[in-house]
């Protein structure tokens, strides 16, 4: 991409916010005006992309906190992707559901009916703080070192939607673990904050940037380092050419000397600058099959979905088994496969084994 455009990019964003975008995708909706290109640019800051194969449809990307769906939440997506996307519904890599087809005069409905079951778009593209990344049985794993989703709330309650990080220069995304190894992504996360006990029994977690272990904070640090470090790129990433605008780039031009010698002057507290060797940890996958979860009478399934355009239907075929068992919630992992999170252990093979019929393998 080059200069100019990348320049365009910062105009478009100064000239007007891509948060503050919301009030014209209502206006649009209303009057039916071709958007421009500026504010389809914008538009990304509320997960909505121009389709490709048409200017007149639009695909819309919805991040789940901390990838979790409720069974309330699951019968509404349905319903959209019925009611206005044309029965489709994909599941990403990225904790998200993806829905296309949707026309703009539709757009205002389907931000209600998400809104009804807490659910948003808010910050899902754009050169924003995205929403975190967390590991698919955080909190029913008991080898996992720490419970994370508190933290992880309070993380995605510091940036989504917040205007002091809605103009960085490109996106940030931010990843948090229970455990010390991370999760399994297919791909390294700017920021990453790992569960470390030490021989004191006292959870510290380590700071990475790009993958690189810069040293500890405490669980009530962390908030605090993810912010100073989104207001170091913030105020000093590149924002005159698109290539070298990422948070990488900054890091890569700076070093990790430097850069953490920056964020340490930047924050009130000091990150312990302990040694730690991880180098050969792999991220923890998330287990398929029946598992069983630290509260009791409760196990988790893993299930490969084979073909992540489920659509409608697909989903729909989930909530009933969903009710059938009496479980109420999931999880996306981070290759686009699912886990149910409460099924009851007395009939998880059941369960599991009417999962099967309808595509989401527990078996594989």
């Amino acid at each position: 991409m080059s200069k100019n455009l990348t320049l365009n990019i910062e105009q478009i964003k100064k000239d007007k916010d891509g948060l503050d975008v919301l009030s014209d995708i209502y206006i649009y909706a209303v009057l039916g005006e071709r958007v421009s290109q500026e504010d389809l640019i914008r538009f990304k800051w509320y997960g909505i992309h121009s389709q490709e194969e048409s200017k007149d449809l639009f695909e819309l990307k919805i991040p789940l906190p901390l990838g979790q769906l409720t069974l309330e939440q699951i019968k509404t997506l349905s319903f959209i992707s019925k009611e206005y996307a044309k029965n489709s519904l994909d599941i990403s890599k990225e904790q998200k559901i993806e829905l296309k087809n949707l026309k703009i005069h539709d757009l205002p409905h389907v931000f209600n009916l998400l809104h009804n079951v807490n659910l948003s778009t808010i910050f899902e593209s754009g050169h924003n703080v995205r929403n975190v990344i967390t590991c698919p049985v955080n909190g029913i794993d008991a080898t996992q070192i720490a419970d994370v989703s508190e933290l992880a709330q309070k993380l995605n309650k510091a940036f989504i939607g917040n205007k002091n990080f809605s103009n960085l220069p490109n996106k940030l995304q931010i990843a948090v673990s229970g455990y010390a190894e991370g999760c399994a992504l297919e791909y390294t996360p700017e920021v990453s904050f790992n569960a470390h006990k030490n021989e004191k029994g006292k959870i510290l977690f380590s700071v990475k940037v790009i993958g690189e272990h810069l040293g500890f904070v405490t669980p009530s640090q962390v908030v605090n380092t993810a912010r100073a470090i989104a207001k170091i790129y913030k105020d000093f990433g590149n924002r005159d050419d698109i290539e070298d605008s990422t948070f990488e780039s900054l890091v890569g031009s700076w070093g990790f000397v430097k850069f953490f010698d920056i964020l340490d002057s930047s924050v009130t507290f000091r990150i312990k600058e302990d040694d730690i060797d991880d180098e050969d940890m792999i991220g923890r996958q998330p287990r398929l099959g029946i598992n069983e979860s630290k509260i009791e009478g409760q196990s988790y399934i893993g299930c490969v979905v084979k073909n992540n355009q489920i659509g409608s239907a697909g989903l729909e075929k989930l909530a009933n088994l969903l009710e059938k068992y009496n479980a109420s919630k999931i999880k996306l992992t981070h290759k686009g496969n699912i886990v149910i999170l409460d099924a009851p252990t007395k009939n998880a093979n059941e369960f599991a084994k009417e999962l099967h019929k309808v595509d989401f393998n527990p078996f594989n």
